[in-house]
């Protein structure tokens, strides 16, 4: 599988027609075919690294990004490491064994009861 192919699997089933430009807009440059091979990438975190450098410029929580600052972005997600884009990498806790203790009910033994 080539890297336009694996971008383009990643791509199924997604409904969201922005991120589709973005993607068939990356499928259309020379030369990133082999940088969509890298397996730490996706396009979940594509979409968080753009959203991330959109919050760099709004104001009063308002931002207007134009479609080629977008496809910038996406480039370089792709072309450059986590490290040099500032991603830090999610820290996954370790999946700690709990043992199961058995629980015994409590037995109460009960005598002859007396009428007297």
């Amino acid at each position: 599988m080539n890297g336009v192919e694996r971008l383009k699997k990643l791509a199924e089933g997604q409904e969201d027609t922005s991120l589709l430009r973005v993607i068939e807009y990356l499928v259309n440059i020379d030369d990133m075919d082999e940088m969509f091979l890298n397996e730490d990438k996706s396009l979940k975190s594509m979409v968080d690294y753009i959203k991330g450098e959109a919050k760099k410029l709004a104001k009063d929580g308002y931002c207007w990004v134009e479609d080629a600052t977008v496809y910038e972005w996406a480039v370089n997600y792709w072309s450059k490491t986590d490290d040099e884009l500032g991603i830090k990498k999610p820290v996954v806790a370790p999946i700690l064994k709990v043992e199961k203790k058995e629980v015994v009910p409590e037995v109460k033994e009960y005598g002859q009861l007396s009428l007297f």
